[in-house]
């Protein structure tokens, strides 16, 4: 009986060990796992970024399992640096997200279609500080295998690796920064810079 018990106990624990496992792998995902997602490389991207950003805006994501934020962006540039595919983005040290970027690094640039503007512009009005803003605004939050979070309901993912982060430097400010920040209550920006190392891009019916 002794016997028979150890035998039951040994098979219980092997079998929490796999559901444990499956559980730790469900939390990350390649968008290309499920038909959602292609992959292309960054230059293949084929948006004008000024419209990309400017007009579509995307969610900045940064972040670990259960200790991630996101906000919606409209500064942002696609290009190359140090031989590098790079993104950059810019981040006011008032915003949450500022703390995440300087801590983390891997973030991602998500775009999405217009029937997702309102939730694009809750997460841009609400900080993470006050509550899940993630939940409330009804997109997906997932993690992709490089352990970047992002969200299922995008069109366009980069990945990107921090390369460079630092605060934009006041005594070089023209005329255009200089009015920016004197009408507005915000600490200055920082400008992060990642290399893109993923591109992923939603399939099209018909293509």
């Amino acid at each position: 009986m002794i016997h028979i018990l150890m035998r039951r106990i040994f098979a219980l624990i092997i079998a929490l060990g796999t559901m444990a496992a499956c559980g730790s792998s469900a939390k990350q995902n390649s968008p290309a796992a499920n038909g959602r997602m292609v992959e292309i490389a960054p230059t293949e991207i084929a948006d004008n970024p000024i419209a990309l950003f400017g007009q579509r805006w995307a969610l900045l994501t940064v972040g670990t399992v259960g200790n991630v934020n996101t906000m919606t962006i409209s500064w942002g540039s696609l290009g190359e640096l140090w031989g590098k595919p790079v993104v950059s983005v810019y981040v006011s040290s008032s915003r949450y997200t500022h703390e995440f970027m300087e801590r983390n690094e891997r973030f991602t640039v998500a775009f999405f279609s217009e029937q997702h503007r309102k939730a694009l512009r809750y997460l841009g009005s609400h900080s993470g500080r006050d509550g899940d803003k993630i939940t409330a605004s009804g997109l997906t939050l997932e993690f992709l295998q490089s352990g970047a979070p992002s969200f299922v309901e995008a069109d366009m993912v980069i990945e990107a690796r921090k390369i460079y982060g630092a605060p934009l430097d006041t005594s070089g400010f023209g005329d255009v920064p200089q009015r920016f920040y004197a009408t507005r209550r915000m600490g200055v920006h920082s400008m992060f810079v990642g290399e893109i190392e993923r591109v992923w891009l939603r399939e099209r019916s018909g293509e």
